[in-house]
């Protein structure tokens, strides 16, 4: 894969991972789960601003971004939408940090994935954290402490 396929690849997941997120806020705030809702559509604008990020990115190197997106699966069930959600960052992770190397020669885009990676470690731990809290105190429990902010 090139730089250049690597960076619109980003850009065509986080598109998609942006609007899966969207819908799972929405689907939680008609349940009344608000603090959830409200953290997991702070993750979607997160990932939007991402993928506009690297589209700008790829116009500063010369390149055409493609009009593309991901497709993710729409999960109601809440701990399955939080397991997707870590399985998802753990895989991206490693991914993500491999293709550093590929950008020593860019320090600019290198630096941008840096940033990713911080984001998305940070997104991984909050959702390891809400998973084992589950585990702790069960999902009835859990649902009241993300039902209002």
């Amino acid at each position: 894969m090139t730089k250049i396929e690597l960076l619109k690849s980003f850009a065509k997941s986080w598109f998609g991972n942006s609007q899966q997120h969207s819908i799972h806020a929405q689907l939680l705030k008609a349940r009344g789960l608000n603090k959830l809702a409200d953290k997991i559509m702070a993750e979607s604008e997160e990932e939007w601003a991402e993928a506009k990020k690297v589209n700008a990115r790829l116009i500063e190197l010369g390149e055409t971004p493609a009009v593309e997106i991901e497709v993710y699966p729409v999960i109601t069930d809440i701990k399955e939408m939080l397991e997707y959600d870590c399985k998802d960052a753990a895989e991206a992770l490693p991914m993500m940090s491999k293709s550093l190397a590929m950008f020593d020669d860019d320090y600019v885009t290198r630096h941008m994935i840096e940033e990713f990676i911080i984001d998305e470690q940070e997104h991984y731990n909050w959702v390891k954290g809400h998973l084992c809290l589950i585990d702790q105190i069960g999902i009835e429990n859990y649902m009241i402490e993300m039902f209002c902010d």
